[in-house]
């Protein structure tokens, strides 16, 4: 009798870890490129992938776009998204803004729900662009989305396809 339990107790504890580990496909380090590198499990791995989720912004792509292990499920809030990708990816999006084209651009029209309107909001940030990024408000997102948001409802093709 006790060799059964010696034997049930391990083998009940390697199904019960086995599944956890299937029901995550990331680390503490969460989704993103440096979820893509299965060495990277284990505890220092697990900064290395969180430093290459932050230095290359994979991470906030990643839930934008659904890749890298990234899911767009729901986890996050349509705004609270929005506000996320804008605060991580102030610079490059103004940079993108002012050319009125660009990665950032495009993940924004993901984000307001009009991916396939990318040029038509590349434009309408880079012709409103002085009004939209003014120096005194660089570090408020929320400011910034809440002018973009307003640039977009008064677009006419825009707003009838944009949900943001």
């Amino acid at each position: 009798m006790k060799f059964k339990i010696f034997l049930i107790f391990p083998f009940s504890l390697v199904l019960i870890f086995s599944v956890q580990l299937i029901a995550e496909p990331y680390g503490m380090a969460g989704c993103g490129l440096g979820s893509m590198v299965p060495a990277w499990k284990n505890d220092i791995g697990q900064v290395l992938a969180a430093t290459t989720n932050t230095s290359t912004s994979s991470q906030t792509f990643g839930i934008t776009s659904g890749t890298s292990n990234c899911t767009t499920d729901g986890i996050v809030k349509e705004e609270q998204a929005q506000e996320v990708f804008v605060t991580y990816n102030r610079e490059s999006l103004e940079l993108d803004m002012a050319k009125g084209s660009g990665e950032r651009i495009n993940a924004m029209a993901n984000l307001f729900g009009c991916p396939s309107h990318n040029k038509e909001l590349g434009a309408l940030v880079q012709n409103h662009y002085s009004e939209l990024v003014l120096s005194d408000d660089k570090k408020d997102a929320k400011l910034l989305l809440s002018k973009m948001k307003k640039k977009i409802a008064s677009d006419e093709i825009l707003r009838t396809v944009c949900t943001h």
